[in-house]
């Protein structure tokens, strides 16, 4: 008997000791810019609605997020280029599929057959497999730029409120922490 006291009394201190250090998700900061990946485009959403390009890059230029900019601006380059890349590697891979009809005579006897080339096939699956990278980079840029923004904009809204704690400080004293 004494002894399951012992043992509900450690689980409570281990309970109670876990307890003090957890910590809630930080639900205090919401995201001003969101991303919707589709499967050519990504859309940023700025408070719900999209937006466009000059809208986004005055955003970006108002919080001062050159990387933001940078990722943005990349990714309006590998985009255009994605689709044409992704059709011409379909296009090649299917007439290299389809082959040349060719015919030759044997023994008196008129006999057709195909030549398929397999370099033209592996070449349309390389070029394929580069246009749907390029899109994927582009959507990844994207997002990327929406991400570092809400991290700027998070760590700014962090700076400018008092941190104040009491309990266990970064030198593992007890007392009263501020942080600001």
């Amino acid at each position: 008997m004494n002894k399951t006291k012992i043992i509900k009394a450690q689980i409570i201190l281990f309970l109670v000791t876990i307890s003090m250090f957890a910590k809630a998700q930080d639900s205090s900061f919401v995201a001003a810019m969101t991303y919707k990946r589709g499967v050519l485009d990504t859309k940023i959403l700025h408070l719900g609605t999209a937006i466009k390009q000059k809208e986004i890059l005055s955003l970006y230029t108002n919080e001062d997020a050159k990387k933001s900019i940078q990722l943005y601006k990349k990714s309006k380059y590998f985009l255009p280029a994605g689709p044409p890349l992704v059709l011409g590697g379909i296009y090649l891979g299917y007439d290299a599929i389809k082959g040349t009809k060719m015919q030759t005579e044997v023994d008196g006897k008129l006999y057709t057959y195909y030549v398929r080339p397999i370099e033209q096939l592996l070449g349309g699956i390389a070029i394929f497999a580069v246009g749907i990278c390029m899109i994927e980079y582009a959507n990844e840029f994207k997002a990327k730029s929406v991400d570092l923004y809400n991290e700027k904009l998070k760590s700014k809204a962090k700076s400018k409120e008092l941190d104040l704690k009491i309990g266990y400080t970064p030198s593992r004293n007890f007392g009263l922490y501020a942080n600001f």
